[in-house]
């Protein structure tokens, strides 16, 4: 389990450190001396120097990608009943994401925390829907499959 955990959350990291710096691309902001890839704060934290901004960009991007892949493992635990295992992946991100969120500069508000964190835990209860579903219509298909070898046993 720790083996997949690893290999979870280094997949995750490159994603999130991929994504997070795509999404400063995409809205980098515009400034007198250029464009920069990452938000005003985040260079402020690294005293002006944009090489320090990307690099923190994508060290805490991959912190938070890797903290959504290496939650999966949740999952895998047979003994974690499912809205359990999702509701802890979903806290561990929501949790995650509120310091990063504020100290990449994300987000500048409270509110804006709040309905990003509400978003998340919308998604997860559907995730969680969609998995329920899934797996009552197998459990129903075992039974079924187990009812009818049963009958033919007879």
């Amino acid at each position: 389990m720790l083996k997949k955990t690893l290999k979870m959350a280094g997949i995750g990291f490159l994603i999130g450190a991929v994504v997070g710096n795509l999404i400063a691309f995409l809205t980098g902001s515009s400034h007198t001396e250029g464009v920069t890839f990452a938000t005003g704060q985040l260079l402020s934290l690294s005293g002006g120097n944009p090489a320090i901004a990307i690099i923190l960009q994508s060290l805490f991007s991959g912190i938070y990608g890797a903290a959504c892949f290496a939650g999966i493992v949740f999952y895998d635990i047979e003994r974690l009943p499912l809205a359990a295992a999702t509701a802890l992946h979903c806290g561990v991100i929501v949790l995650l994401y509120v310091p990063i969120a504020f100290l990449l500069g994300w987000v500048g508000s409270i509110i804006e925390v709040l309905v990003v964190a509400g978003i998340q835990i919308v998604v997860f209860f559907i995730i969680w829907l969609i998995m329920w579903s899934i797996y009552k219509k197998q459990v129903k298909e075992l039974n079924d499959m187990q009812k009818n070898f049963s009958e033919r046993q007879k």
